[in-house]
């Protein structure tokens, strides 16, 4: 004698181990959501500009809140750099007329901005635009500023001017910045971005 015939959809009947195999099928499933949606973490950061992490921890979201000695906290942007030079000798230690060339490798397409001062890396005058078309050079200045702030006010910085000083070498040279041994070089265009998000 042949089974009844099935409606179209619906499950046939199941012994007790196909019932179990099927229940631990659907949580397996479930957990498989959950699993995936924690592996997606690391992409959904990199789109989502996270702040406050170092290059490495911006590829894996160890941002400041789970690495506590990374810290955005004593940061400014370019603008505040830009429009309160008279605060950077106290703050910084460093001069509003230090020439680029003084504390950071002018070389390759850089080169031209050897004899500009940091502050006008910041205030991008068209000579200084024309060669810092991605704005690395004035993000670098800011990265550099707020290292040697953090440094004199004893906190620690998620950029360390030694790091500061890293990322511009590699990328004046290589004209990219690979944040991890394995990951996708950056752009400049891209470089520029993740500094932003060291400070507020």
């Amino acid at each position: 004698m042949s089974p009844a015939p099935q409606a179209v959809g619906e499950l046939p009947a199941l012994d007790p181990k196909g019932a179990a195999r099927r229940r631990f099928t659907r949580a397996g499933l479930g957990a498989g959501g959950v699993i995936l949606t924690l592996h997606s973490q690391p992409g959904m950061a990199a789109g989502s500009l996270a702040t406050c992490a170092s290059p490495s921890g911006f590829m894996s979201i160890k941002t400041a809140s789970h690495n506590p000695a990374n810290s955005c906290s004593n940061n400014r942007s370019h603008g505040y750099w830009k429009t309160h030079s008279s605060a950077w000798k106290s703050r910084t230690g460093t001069s509003p007329t230090t020439r680029f060339a003084d504390v950071l490798a002018a070389r390759g397409s850089y080169s031209g901005l050897k004899n500009f001062t940091l502050l006008e890396i910041l205030e991008q005058p068209n000579p200084v635009k024309a060669i810092d078309r991605n704005n690395v050079a004035m993000q670098i200045v800011t990265a550099l500023l707020n290292a040697r702030s953090s440094a004199m006010s004893g906190i620690p910085s998620v950029l360390a001017e030694d790091k500061v000083v890293a990322i511009w070498d590699e990328f004046s040279l290589k004209g990219s910045y690979r944040p991890t041994g394995s990951a996708t070089p950056w752009t400049g265009a891209q470089l520029a971005a993740y500094l932003e998000t060291t400070f507020r």
